[in-house]
């Protein structure tokens, strides 16, 4: 029994291996296609730390809470939705100054959709006395479905340009006979309101009617790109 399955073996091995000879045996051009695409973010993660430390222990961690969540309603935040605490299983953390001193943090991940929202949010806990405050991630939710969409034009280029190679020649390229795809998503943004400042994506927006300045912030686009190679046949 033992030979019979080794003698199998040998054989998808050795058939598996002549397909991958006959393979690379045929004719073929090979060729890269690139392609790529910028997307505003549109699911921002912002941090908040609320630390007893930072007011000298004239306000509890509830009172910090209990300010943030006001604030937050006010800026228009959806507390039940988009305000989470960040780690149930380490919810308070210590930090010992004296050695009768013990004071409480409590951290949190607010969500919002804009970089309009976010600047609100900033402000808004600035205000209150609360800057403990950054950005902890960027993404656009739709970027599974953009990256199918780049993925197509990649290969589309690919094969473009195996076309305008062997055109010269008075060859046609048949069918695809190994592709290789190289997923990428850059995004690079990352800190908090002042690093965006200094940075240069700070932006000032006027309103019509009051003419009062809002401070605001924007995003660097989320650039999501697709690498290809791929082999075509040669007729």
């Amino acid at each position: 029994m033992k030979k019979l399955l080794f003698t199998l073996l040998v054989l998808i091995t050795i058939s598996s291996f002549s397909q991958n000879k006959n393979l690379l045996d045929r004719p073929y051009i090979e060729v890269s296609g690139q392609a790529d695409t910028l997307v505003l973010p549109n699911k921002i993660w912002i941090n908040v730390l609320l630390m007893e430390k930072d007011t000298r222990g004239k306000k509890t961690i509830e009172d910090l809470e209990e300010e943030m969540i006001k604030k937050l309603q006010e800026v228009g935040i959806d507390i039940q939705k988009n305000l989470t605490v960040r780690d149930m299983s380490s919810n308070y953390k210590y930090y010992l100054l004296k050695q009768n001193d013990i004071f409480k943090s409590k951290s949190y991940t607010v969500i919002v959709s804009d970089a309009v929202a976010a600047s609100k949010v900033f402000i808004g806990l600035e205000n209150i006395g609360i800057s403990n405050v950054r950005i902890e991630k960027v993404e656009n939710d739709q970027q599974k479905k953009i990256k199918l969409s780049i993925n197509a034009k990649a290969i589309l280029n690919a094969k473009q340009t195996a076309e305008s190679l062997t055109k010269p020649l008075n060859q046609k390229i048949g069918n695809a006979i190994q592709i290789s795809n190289f997923d990428h998503i850059s995004n690079q943004f990352s800190g908090n309101l002042e690093e965006i400042v200094i940075t240069g994506y700070a932006k000032k927006r006027y309103s019509a009617e009051s003419k009062n300045e809002e401070p605001g912030i924007e995003f660097e686009k989320i650039k999501i790109s697709s690498n290809v190679q791929a082999r075509f046949s040669l007729e």
